[in-house]
């Protein structure tokens, strides 16, 4: 039973879950704040990153600023650590560039693969090669190097 509901149980927006224990701060300017909130243990156990920086040997912050993502890409990051399915192929390419950063900073290595698995089934139309061009150009450090 305890297996079968723990995604549901982990989910702060189910009213039975534990309180969640760190929030993630996303300020656009001094009057527009948006939070992506979680557990610190669940993010610990998916990636290394999350592990050192919430329980190194510094003592970790309740609330994180982020100022290198979107609160809808970091969402989605955070969803699939939930384990909770997003159909990628719906995505724009756009925003799994920036998911792509993501994973690749905290080292989700399943979500990169999922990720590039996707780009293969996108369909790229002529107006949109520019686009893909500079997101190649931005991102290419991430894959090759």
């Amino acid at each position: 039973m305890a297996l079968r509901n723990l995604s549901k149980c982990l989910d702060p927006n189910f009213t039975m879950c534990p309180p969640t224990d760190v929030k993630f701060v996303f300020n656009k300017d001094e009057h527009s704040t948006k939070e992506v909130k979680a557990h610190k243990l669940i993010l610990a156990f998916a990636s290394e990153v999350f592990n050192r920086e919430l329980y190194g040997s510094m003592e970790s912050e309740n609330v994180v600023n982020i100022t290198d993502s979107s609160p809808e890409v970091f969402q989605a990051m955070v969803d699939y650590i939930y384990n909770k399915k997003r159909d990628l192929k719906k995505c724009k390419l756009g925003f799994l560039s920036s998911m792509y950063y993501l994973a690749e900073k905290y080292n989700l290595e399943t979500l990169k693969e999922e990720i590039i698995a996707s780009i293969s089934k996108h369909r790229i139309w002529a107006r949109d090669l520019i686009e893909v061009a500079i997101l190649a150009e931005e991102n290419i450090h991430q894959v090759v190097g």
